[in-house]
């Protein structure tokens, strides 16, 4: 019988094509004093990605290996999570063309953040790394606006604070802005 590869190979073999693309990625990594363990961890741009692999093979693989990924992002392990599910002819691979043959290989995934609806996509390791790249561009867009967002709220709850102490700037500012009339000032604002 041939070579039979475990999955913890697989990841092993993923992480090291993540670390070739440029993505820090280290494979069954012990975080939280043993309680986490992702399949690999990576780090993508400053934000933690925890990978979830399994075979084709493996019952209900998809399923499972959506709520892995999805857990390390509830649990705050991850910032992002990729669920992978690798085909089952990998497992055969000769060793020595593992690298070579899953970095080209067509694999099922989902990049997921605790955003987003999970969605499957095909494609190669590059791929995944797209789809990373553009899932760490929409947590970092929404972390901006968050934060623009705050801080124009504390802004205006300060200018609404300071025109409802000074009944004569009310005044002014109604006159200016043609909004209301003198006198109304308690009522326009």
């Amino acid at each position: 019988m041939g070579e039979r590869h475990r999955e913890e190979v697989l990841n092993t073999i993923l992480a090291a094509c993540l670390g070739r693309r440029g993505v820090d990625a280290d494979p069954e990594t012990i975080l939280q004093k043993g309680r986490s363990r992702p399949d690999v961890m990576a780090v993508m741009r400053g934000l933690r990605c925890a990978v979830e692999g399994k075979v084709a093979d493996t019952p209900n693989a998809e399923l499972v290996v959506l709520a892995q990924a999805k857990s390390r992002v509830d649990q705050g392990v991850a910032h992002l999570a990729i669920a992978v599910v690798y085909p089952t002819y990998i497992r055969s691979v000769q060793f020595s063309r593992l690298p070579e043959e899953l970095g080209s290989a067509s694999l099922k995934f989902s990049v997921l953040t605790d955003a987003d609806k999970a969605t499957w996509h095909h494609g190669s390791v590059n791929e995944i790394l797209a789809e990373l790249r553009r899932a760490h561009d929409v947590i970092v867009r929404d972390d901006v606006l968050q934060q623009a967002v705050d801080t124009l709220n504390i802004g205006l709850a300060e200018v609404s604070s300071a025109l409802l102490d000074s009944g004569a700037t009310c005044d002014r500012l109604i006159k200016l802005l043609g909004i209301g009339t003198k006198g109304h000032a308690e009522t326009a604002v």
